[in-house]
């Protein structure tokens, strides 16, 4: 009897022990991974902030004051300690008898690049959910492969693109003007596949409702889809939005005129003259990055809710 009991009691301790074991190593294992995964968010912020860091740092400083800094690597070669001039936005801006000798004035291409991209998103919104609402609610033969075909013409590069559509914006007689930035664009693969998958979430009893009630497709549209999808619609224009914006390549290709050109060309002027003023190009980069970061911190709700939203299904 005595040797049962102690069996027993060497059992329920061993059990305790194996028990008290697994939960060390659950919480070790745990907080192993809360450590892994911090230090991978630190890396990744750096990775990403220290160049940002470095060029607001050194727009408040001369050319010379960076390469003096810049080696060995510390903390000065971030902060601005030995001088701090906000002379490199004003010239940046055109402000200054400098500046208008050497022709830079960045406002003029802000305002380029606002108009643009503003004209661009209001008349992507436009055809862009039209065409997602035919392809997301609608009922279509062959409407599959349709999409195919948004999808494909989706997957091809801009580069090759480039020369055809310059040849089209030539024939059209809008090259080297202002509407040479928005009338290749007016028209997403992009969006609208993005916005068709939005749409198609939508729970189809919505529309059936407002059909029975006497409404047309279009005000279904306007009433019930568009309504139900503004997270989604936001959050495309601010990709729209954030492509014409830091669009580079093509305005390189069809304006040559400078009053036309955008901002991420007009940066890109400096870097062809013998001595480039780094810290003036460094603020007219800090100016150019501000209206996204602005729009993102201002819609960053809705683009969360949108993300949030496309994996709920009706």
């Amino acid at each position: 009897m005595t040797t049962q009991v102690s069996s027993e009691t060497q059992a329920g301790f061993n059990m305790q022990r194996r028990a008290a074991h697994d939960q060390r190593s659950a919480l070790a294992r745990r907080w192993g991974g809360r450590v892994f995964t911090w230090l991978l968010y630190v890396v990744i912020a750096f990775v990403f902030v220290t160049p940002m860091a470095w060029v607001v740092g050194n727009s408040f400083r001369s050319s010379q004051s960076i390469f003096a800094n810049i080696y060995p690597f510390s903390w000065k070669t971030f902060i601005p300690y030995d001088e701090v001039s906000i002379k490199n936005y004003l010239q940046a801006l055109g402000v200054g008898d400098v500046a208008k000798g050497l022709g830079f004035s960045l406002d003029q291409s802000l305002f380029i690049s606002l108009s643009s991209a503003l004209i661009v998103v209001a008349s992507s919104l436009v055809i862009n959910t039209a065409a997602a609402y035919f392809f997301g609610r609608l009922r279509f033969p062959r409407k599959g492969l349709l999409m195919v075909y948004v999808i494909i013409t989706m997957m091809i590069p801009q580069q090759v693109v480039t020369v055809p559509l310059f040849l089209v914006v030539n024939q059209l007689g809008l090259t080297n003007t202002f509407w040479a930035l928005v009338v290749p664009w007016y028209a997403s693969p992009f969006i609208v596949f993005a916005l068709t998958q939005y749409f198609a979430e939508l729970p189809p009893e919505l529309d059936e409702a407002a059909i029975m009630d006497g409404a047309s497709l279009l005000q279904v549209l306007r009433y019930v889809v568009i309504p139900n999808s503004l997270p989604g619609l936001l959050t495309v224009s601010l990709l729209e939005f954030q492509f014409i914006w830091n669009e580079f390549y093509w305005p390189l290709v069809a304006i040559s005129t400078k009053n036309l050109m955008p901002v991420q060309v007009a940066i890109a002027t400096q870097f062809t003259e013998r001595d480039p003023q780094w810290g003036r190009v460094f603020a007219a980069m800090v100016l150019a990055s501000l209206p996204i970061i602005i729009l993102f911190i201002a819609l960053q709700r809705y683009f969360y809710n949108s993300v949030a939203l496309s994996g709920v299904k009706g």
